[in-house]
């Protein structure tokens, strides 16, 4: 609830931001998967979908170059690929829910004369997450992990963009915390350290 009701705040601010300042700012509704793994789970493959969705403001610095400051609720975590389970019998499950705020400098190129706007482009930065709970299943090897789990991530990000016209892009990123969300220590219930890294593909609507 109280994601919902930032997400519904944060709406209306930007609704009021477009209005006013359009020549400046941009902003849109996004929507997609996350495909993730987990360096260090003893499992591989990008086997673990998650939800990706929220909200992006875009500054306008240049012509070509734009900030994209997004609030996103996404989905981590882990699982056997189909070939582990078929060798191993292993189908446990592991999820991390987030809120991300990435940050990235983009730079967009192909202008597209008679719609105004530009086609293509790439884009990197940093995103901010904060975890805030997990789910798990009975045989996850995870299960009891919770309170060990660092509640702030720092992660690297870059992506690629396309417009199918001048309000909807599509968007192919890849991000890798720059830090590990558990570290072992004595009495806990991993022996190795653990990164998160995933895929994601998401829609977004520019108002």
């Amino acid at each position: 609830m109280k994601f919902k009701f930032l997400v519904f705040t944060a709406l209306l601010i930007l609704s009021g931001l477009t209005e006013s300042h359009a020549q400046t700012f941009k902003a849109g509704l996004i929507a997609g998967l996350n495909a993730s793994q987990i360096n260090g789970d003893n499992v591989g493959g990008y086997s673990n979908p998650g939800i990706r969705a929220g909200i992006r403001v875009s500054t306008i610095l240049k012509d070509r170059l734009r900030v994209d400051t997004d609030m996103l609720f996404s989905q981590r975590g882990s699982r056997p690929s189909s070939t582990e389970f078929r060798a191993t019998g292993q189908n446990w499950k592991f999820r991390m829910d987030y809120v991300e705020v990435p940050v990235t400098l983009r730079f967009s190129d192909w202008y597209v004369d008679d719609g105004d706007y530009y086609k293509v482009y790439a884009k990197a930065g940093l995103t901010y997450g904060r975890f805030f709970r997990s789910a798990n299943s009975i045989d996850s090897p995870f299960r009891t992990l919770d309170e060990y789990i660092r509640p702030n991530d720092l992660a690297v990000t870059v992506g690629l963009g396309l417009y199918a016209n001048k309000n909807v892009q599509t968007e192919l990123n890849f991000t890798r915390s720059l830090f590990p969300f558990y570290v072992p220590q004595t009495g806990q219930p991993w022996s190795r350290f653990l990164v998160g890294y995933f895929f994601s593909i998401q829609i977004m609507y520019e108002i």
